[in-house]
C-alpha cells in the first residue's frame, strides 16, 4: 500500500510479501533446528549441528525483522523534496538528504533489480552506521559501486517507479539548489 502527498510519497511493506518472508524464515529455522539435534547420521552430526546452529541464528533474525515489520506500521520507505528515509531493509540507509546524493541508477544483482544511490561522502554516512550494518552496507558499495541498495522486496510501488520518482524529485532539488547559489552569487555583488 502506498499514499501520495503533495511532496510526499510513503511506501509501507507489502504484507503479502512480509508474510513469505516469516513463513520462510520460520521454516529455515526449524530445519536448522533438525539439522541439530537429528542422530540419524553420526558421522556428519558435527558439520550438520554447525550448519543448523548459522540457519537457527541467521533466519532467527530474519524472523524476528520480518515479525517486527509486519507488526509496527511504519513506511518501508518516503521520498520528499528534501530526500528520502530508507527503512526498507536492515541495510536501509534511513534519512539521506538530496544535496547527499552523487548519483541513483538501476542496477540488476543476483537477478533482483534495484535502484543504487551513491553519496558524495560515502565514508561520513558509513562511519554513522553501527558495526554490522556498515560492514554489510561496505561490502555492498564495493561490489555494485552504490552506498545504498533499495530493493523491490518491501516495496509496493514497482521499482522502475520509484527509480523515475526519485531521480525527477533529486534533479528538481540540484536545480533549486543551483538557482540559489546563482541568487546568493548576485545579491553578493
Amino acid at each position: 500500500m502506498s499514499t501520495s502527498y503533495d511532496q510526499q510519497h510513503v511506501e509501507y511493506p507489502s504484507r503479502k510479501r512480509m508474510a513469505w518472508l516469516t513463513v520462510g524464515a520460520a521454516l529455515f529455522v526449524a530445519a536448522g533446528f533438525f539439522l541439530m539435534f537429528d542422530d540419524s547420521s553420526a558421522k556428519g552430526s558435527a558439520i550438520s549441528s554447525v550448519i543448523g546452529l548459522f540457519s537457527i541464528l541467521f533466519f532467527g533474525l530474519c524472523l524476528c525483522y520480518s515479525l517486527v515489520k509486519m507488526i509496527k506500521k511504519e513506511p518501508s520507505f518516503v521520498v520528499d523534496e528534501h530526500g528520502f528515509v530508507d527503512s526498507s531493509s536492515y541495510t536501509s540507509g534511513g534519512l539521506i538528504a538530496w544535496k547527499d546524493v552523487e548519483n541513483i541508477f538501476m542496477y540488476e544483482f543476483m537477478g533482483q533489480k534495484m535502484i543504487g544511490v551513491k553519496l558524495w561522502d560515502e565514508k561520513a554516512f558509513l562511519d554513522r552506521q553501527n558495526g554490522m550494518k556498515r560492514k554489510l552496507m561496505t561490502v555492498n558499495s564495493s561490489m555494485v559501486d552504490a552506498t545504498v541498495s533499495i530493493a523491490q522486496s518491501s516495496l509496493t510501488l514497482p521499482l522502475d517507479q520509484l527509480y523515475i520518482m526519485m531521480v525527477e524529485r533529486w534533479k528538481r532539488s540540484n536545480e533549486r539548489a543551483s538557482e540559489g547559489s546563482s541568487f546568493d552569487l548576485f545579491n553578493n555583488q
